[in-house]
């Protein structure tokens, strides 16, 4: 980090780096709340929304000026809400000027308890309406979309269907221009615009060109209002209601950050977490949906030979199996934590001599997008390797002959390569380890039911060497289910109480892990200090 500099704050000295913008040195360093609609730290500088005004301290006196374009200098002195009457007469009008033609949507609007325009008018407005109830709103919206509603006004456009995500109401949008920044700077495909002058100007898409991107749902994220909605969780639930855990993306090698929100029944919606070195504020919509998946098909029991079966009952029979087995293979897997995989290791031990150990990925590598998606679908091929752990599946295949019985820890093999897959079935014992009831369960001849990657709390290395925390969510579809870990530490009688055990084996195998906590590594993530070597188990 550069050297710091002093700048004043309400007349007290304050240390922050140099060159950065204003609005980011009052809200991290001088620990001034700092509203604003339009400025977002992954976007650029618009200065269109004029409620992060401040004071600027110059030889002429004071003067306004935005803090989100403004940047740190030696010497600077401004004033904020905290010490300047002006500030707070000045954002008041701000927060009229913005409110004055919004609708009053607030009881019906998704947004409402995260809408940007209600915690802004709590804290910098708390003014009263001058606007006669003669005179009515005037609402925004394109001459396509405009309506009299039953009291006799004109209203602007409503429930407007851009495309196959989203949803838009015209007249609730502020004009921030945070969804046309971001289409054309993030998404690099400009299908958003504003057309009208002035106080006429809409958001709208082309003309008969739909808002349709694999992020396009990020919109809806910064939309500081309910004007951008995503139809997936549009009247679903109040976000009040929600909690959240932190996790990671499980989908892709970059592990985007995300948070999990869920009332006691279910999982609502994955929501981006900003992490400047891995994602910043985006997630695709194909990650963004897996929470979809948490609820359907899942493999809640055990299944022997085709037929449901208590946990119970399926784990003897996976334990009977090992025990006679003379030759046992063990598939890791990189959709896993390290801490699964270690518990695979860990029964690798057990077994001893007899048991071989495979990991690597049948899936096709993709391209990196250049935003939250890296292209490889293998969330922990690193971790994978950090472990000592070689990319010898088929392998596997070539050797099927000379195993009684496999361990395959959450691989759909069959349906990543059904041809290579299909010798598998040459041993005779197949347990299979999934959260789905996927392919590979069906050709298991004992299948145990485990938890998904949102109810585990464990690690993942990504492509960047940077090892990150998924934390679990407490919503199961079966409160019987465990964690992958704790399956495998029954199967080889080891006496394994919670996740960190497993984390201190891998440890072991890794020395790169030794003295770190899932305390130590944090919410953003910890980068390694070196790459992850390949080996042989």
């Amino acid at each position: 980090m550069a050297e710091l500099i002093t700048i004043t704050v309400d007349d007290r000295p304050v240390h922050v780096p140099p060159r950065i913008p204003l609005i980011e040195a009052l809200r991290h360093w001088a620990k001034v709340e700092t509203p604003a609609f339009c400025y977002h730290p992954d976007l650029s500088v618009a200065g269109n929304c004029r409620i992060c005004l401040v004071e600027v301290i110059g030889p002429r006196g004071a003067a306004f000026g935005i803090a989100c374009h403004m940047q740190t200098a030696p010497g600077l002195a401004v004033r904020t809400q905290v010490s300047s009457e002006r500030v707070r007469w000045a954002r008041r009008g701000v927060m009229e000027a913005l409110l004055v033609n919004h609708p009053l949507d607030c009881p019906i609007c998704d947004k409402a308890g995260e809408c940007t325009l209600q915690e802004h008018y709590m804290t910098q407005g708390r003014h009263e309406s001058r606007l006669p109830d003669a005179a009515g709103k005037q609402y925004k919206g394109g001459p396509d979309h405009r309506f009299v509603d039953t009291k006799g006004q004109e209203r602007g456009g409503k429930r407007i269907d851009l495309g196959p995500t989203i949803v838009l109401d015209q007249e609730r949008c502020i004009v921030c221009t945070r969804c046309v920044r971001f289409m054309d700077e993030v998404a690099k495909d400009s299908q958003l615009a504003i057309a009208g002058r002035g106080d006429h100007a809409y958001i709208t898409t082309f003309p008969g060109q739909p808002l349709d991107h694999p992020y396009d749902l990020c919109t809806t994220d910064i939309c500081p209002v309910g004007a951008l909605t995503g139809k997936h969780f549009r009247f679903q639930q109040r976000v009040w209601n929600l909690q959240r855990v932190e996790s990671i993306d499980p989908s892709d090698a970059l592990g985007a950050n995300l948070y999990i929100e869920y009332t006691p029944e279910r999982v609502w919606r994955l929501m981006p977490r900003r992490n400047p070195e891995v994602n910043k504020s985006w997630i695709s919509n194909r990650t963004r949906l897996l929470y979809r998946e948490l609820a359907i098909n899942r493999l809640t029991a055990a299944r022997l030979q085709g037929r449901d079966a208590p946990l119970a009952e399926g784990l003897a029979a996976a334990r009977a199996a090992l025990a006679a087995a003379a030759r046992v293979a063990l598939v890791a897997s990189g959709h896993c934590t390290l801490e699964d995989n270690a518990a695979l290791l860990a029964l690798a031990e057990r077994l001893g001599a007899k048991a071989s150990v495979f990991s690597g990925s049948w899936l096709p590598l993709g391209r990196p997008d250049g935003i939250a998606l890296s292209g490889d679908p293998v969330a922990n091929r690193a971790g994978l390797r950090l472990l000592g752990l070689a990319d010898n599946l088929d392998e596997l295949v070539r050797r099927a002959d000379e195993f009684d019985a496999v361990v395959i820890l959450h691989h759909d093999l069959w349906a990543a390569d059904p041809a290579k897959a299909a010798r598998l079935a040459r041993i005779p014992q197949r347990i299979v380890l999934a959260p789905w009831l996927e392919s590979s369960v069906r050709q298991a001849t004992i299948a145990l039911g485990i938890r998904a990657w949102a109810e585990v709390r464990g690690t993942m290395v990504n492509c960047q060497q940077r090892i990150q925390v998924l934390q679990a969510c407490p919503v199961l579809p079966d409160p019987e289910l465990e964690p992958a870990w704790r399956v495998l530490a029954e199967l080889g009688g080891l006496s394994w109480t919670s996740e960190l055990e497993a984390f201190r084996f891998a440890a072991q195998r890794a020395p790169v892990l030794a003295g770190l906590s899932y305390r130590s590594i944090g919410p953003y993530g910890r980068l390694l200090p070196q790459p992850a070597a390949a080996g042989v188990a």
